[in-house]
């Protein structure tokens, strides 16, 4: 064997060996959940007190773009232009009330998606022009904008079933 040929042989040997050796795993990126947490408790605290302000404008701003509001024997509301003249409608009734807070929030490791649930009591004008007052549970998707901002993606309010009758 040459000179060349030997020299081919140990570049080839030197490649296997090279190849051989297992990459070192990535490095996770640091966990920020419990920080994520606690910005996004902040940002639905502000949607609240959007809510009791009848500030509608300042409440549909927490709705992404392509946002999904998912409420009982209503169709879907899709879209920034579509919750906007619904959820403007709502608090345009004079009897309009909803408050809302998170019992739980849990934010995923990727630090991208949420998820919050927890009750809510939302009054509109009823029968007989009164109030009437639906109570439930809701869950709320939100999702980190490029911004660093979080907006709700899905919200999707479920009412509990009306109160039994009093019994005689």
């Amino acid at each position: 064997m040459n000179a060349l040929g030997r020299t081919f042989v140990l570049v080839g040997a030197l490649a296997l060996v090279a190849c051989a050796q297992p990459a070192p795993p990535p490095t996770p990126p640091p966990d920020t959940r419990a920080d994520d947490e606690a910005a996004l408790r902040a940002t639905i605290k502000e949607w609240a007190a959007a809510a009791q302000a009848k500030d509608a404008a300042k409440f549909v701003s927490f709705y992404a773009d392509d946002a999904v509001v998912m409420m009982a024997g209503a169709p879907d509301i899709s879209g920034m232009a579509a919750i906007r003249e619904g959820i403007g409608a709502m608090m345009q009734d004079p009897h309009f009330a909803l408050s809302f807070e998170p019992d739980n929030v849990v934010v995923a490791r990727s630090g991208d998606l949420a998820y919050e649930t927890g009750p809510y009591s939302m009054t509109m004008t009823g029968p007989g022009r009164k109030p009437a007052t639906e109570r439930g549970h809701y869950v709320a998707v939100w999702r980190r904008q490029v911004d660093g901002t979080w907006k709700a993606v899905v919200d999707a309010p479920l009412s509990d079933p009306p109160a039994a009758p009093a019994q005689p």
